[in-house]
């Protein structure tokens, strides 16, 4: 069987058998937005015990040798999942994390007109399946509408931010084009033009959320 069949899924968390595809993806695309809003706010944002997101400055160099300082998106894995370690069987939350989960439950479940517990449920069920994922080392694409894709390819994990994010940190352009242009960078955005899958293994990937 393989891992990323429904039955699996449903196996590993059978909470997600409540929701259909579409109510899932509409709940993650809310947390999305709240995760986008949080960051143009330059806060920083807590991806559920997974690690996290923050603004940053940063001094870039490309093409004649041209230097330039700008505020960047950046992703932190957190330590358990550094190396391929497993996950210990204990609860990861800490209590900032909690802090952050409520509110954004609370933002989403405005927005769609839904009940608080629906929203939590469908959070936890998805989150569960990412976290056994991302700490076995599976192929996968997590997409944050708006923001980015957290991508694992043979336990290597990266966050692919999204041109127009980095156009709406840095307003100049220069962020976003350094990303384009510089070979060592390039890995590191989904160009607007950008229609494949990246980097995609011979077994293909699971595609967050869903």
């Amino acid at each position: 069987m393989e891992w990323f069949s429904s039955d699996f899924l449903h196996a590993l968390s059978p909470e997600l058998a409540d929701f259909t595809k579409d109510d899932i993806a509409k709940i993650w695309e809310s947390v999305s937005e709240c995760y986008r809003q949080e960051l143009l706010l330059k806060k920083t944002v807590r991806l559920m015990g997974v690690g996290s997101m923050h603004i940053t400055e940063n001094t870039f160099w490309y093409g004649n040798l041209e230097s330039f300082k700008a505020e960047r998106p950046v992703f932190n894995l957190d330590k358990p999942f550094l190396g391929g370690k497993k996950l210990p069987n204990e609860k990861r939350s800490q209590p900032e994390d909690l802090e952050a989960a409520e509110v954004i439950y609370t933002e989403v479940a405005l927005r769609l007109h839904v009940p608080k517990e629906k929203v939590l449920k469908c959070i936890e069920a998805t989150v569960k399946v990412f976290v056994w994922a991302l700490s076995k080392g599976k192929n996968f694409d997590f997409v944050f509408k708006n923001v980015g894709i957290l991508l694992c390819r043979e336990g290597r994990v990266t966050m692919r931010f999204f041109e127009n994010l980095l156009r709406e940190v840095d307003k100049t352009g220069k962020l976003a084009n350094a990303f384009l242009q510089t070979p060592r960078l390039r890995p590191l955005i989904v160009a607007r033009t950008e229609r494949t899958v990246f980097r995609m293994p011979p077994g293909g990937v699971f595609v967050f959320p869903q």
